[in-house]
């Protein structure tokens, strides 16, 4: 198959884990079954440029995309019991938290093991799009109750009249991955009117006793999450917080190509862009389970004012703070979370957490899966988010270094970027 030059290709590889699983096509969800272990690779990730077009942004949500849910046909009763809201039309689903809900920290593309003939076809469709998964998703050979349940739950929160040309597509593998829940399982949304699309895309989380799904623009924004530091001997308080905050900003400004980055690869100019991301950095602690006895503290980096680029180049600008070392002198020097430790949860696909630690299944009035266990300690690798941009169907493992052996026989991962 010739893959066109138009065609969207995606981030990362999450698959470098020792101990995968063969997925079974007739198991799905299996949520009794513990985490995989952690993979034995140490490597740093790197990134290539490529050339492929960005799609078409898509307009931002509205400030609150609520509000429909509590005026006009589609309004909400005025009580919520027990954090359940109830539209006038029957559905049941999960209110909002104040502040509204986490946002997921995305660290691979949607199009993540999307078979290549979908990443020609599905950009032609006319319209308005965007993107839906379940939580705790995973690939289905046969995905027609998820696609059904899938349409139900947005006929329901848009009204029957815009859904009535609602169009799932339904994703389909490039090839058979070994490991947990594994990609791809976004689901493409279009045929509906933009108000519909950016009323789905608004919520960002529908959680109903049927199905809960996440709504993504189908231009995938940038993640705020940027890596995972340990290894300081700092308690875990938030003044902690604030001096590792300001060690990360003084270092990244002590190596000047990564600013520099910026400067380049923003699409029109702008000699403030890098001093903003930089200056925008914040810390926030994270206690987790080492055993049944011994708990670390680790500290998630995040960006506040995310720069300009396409997700490709701000995985790459990433990379090269992952890079760093960030030494104090008297709390140790902090090194960013290795490979086979970073961490992936299973729920809500987040790269800041593991799946024991997801904060969706505390949320009042819940209606997805809850986690596995309360120390579960799901990881994924961050190993090639680059795509080998003259040879789409590259055999990936390790470092993209080609085919490995991992006693199940060979397998192979392609991987591209947007």
């Amino acid at each position: 198959m010739t893959k066109a030059t138009t065609a969207p290709v995606h981030h990362m590889n999450t698959d470098s884990r020792d101990n995968k699983r063969t997925r079974q096509p007739s198991q799905h969800s299996d949520m009794s079954q513990s985490e995989e272990e952690a993979p034995s690779s140490n490597k740093k990730p790197t990134m290539e440029k490529n050339s492929a077009p960005q799609p078409t942004p898509q307009p931002t949500p509205q400030v609150n995309p609520w509000h429909y849910l509590q005026t006009g046909a589609m309004s909400a009763n005025s009580n919520i019991v027990n954090g359940v809201l109830t539209l006038n039309n029957g559905l049941k689903i999960t209110a909002p938290p104040t502040g509204s809900f986490p946002s997921p920290q995305l660290g691979q593309s949607v199009w993540c093991n999307v078979t290549l003939s979908l990443w020609d076809k599905w950009p032609q469709k006319e319209g308005p799009k965007a993107w839906a998964r379940t939580f705790r998703a995973q690939y289905e050979d046969n995905a027609q109750m998820t696609n059904i349940k899938m349409r139900n739950l947005i006929a329901q929160v848009v009204g029957e009249a815009a859904a009535s040309s609602l169009l799932i597509s339904t994703p389909y593998a490039e090839e058979e991955l070994y490991e947990r829940l594994p990609p791809p399982y976004h689901f493409l949304i279009s045929g509906i009117p933009q108000t519909a699309i950016t009323r789905l895309t608004g919520l960002s989380v529908c959680s109903s006793p049927d199905i809960t799904c996440f709504f993504i623009p189908y231009t995938q924004p940038l993640p705020n999450y940027i890596c995972t530091l340990e290894r300081f001997t700092y308690p875990d308080c938030e003044e902690s917080n604030t001096e590792i905050a300001a060690l990360v900003k003084q270092t990244i400004r002590m190596h000047p190509d990564i600013s520099h980055f910026i400067h380049n690869h923003i699409p029109s100019p702008d000699a403030e862009a890098a001093i903003r991301t930089i200056d925008s950095i914040r810390v926030s602690s994270l206690n987790v389970a080492v055993s049944c006895t011994i708990s670390h503290t680790v500290w998630n980096v995040y960006v506040g004012s995310l720069p300009n680029l396409s997700l490709k180049d701000y995985f790459e600008w990433t990379n090269r703070i992952r890079n760093l070392q960030f030494a104090l002198e008297d709390y140790g020097t902090g090194l960013v979370r290795s490979e086979e430790k970073q961490f992936l949860c299973t729920g809500c696909k987040s790269y800041d957490h593991p799946t024991g630690l997801c904060p969706f299944p505390k949320i009042i009035g819940w209606f997805g899966p809850s986690s596995s266990t309360n120390n579960d300690m799901s990881n994924a690798s961050l190993d090639n988010r680059t795509h080998n941009a003259h040879n789409p169907r590259g055999n990936y493992a390790r470092g993209g270094r080609g085919m490995v052996n991992r006693g199940r026989g060979r397998r192979k991962r392609g991987r591209g970027l947007n």
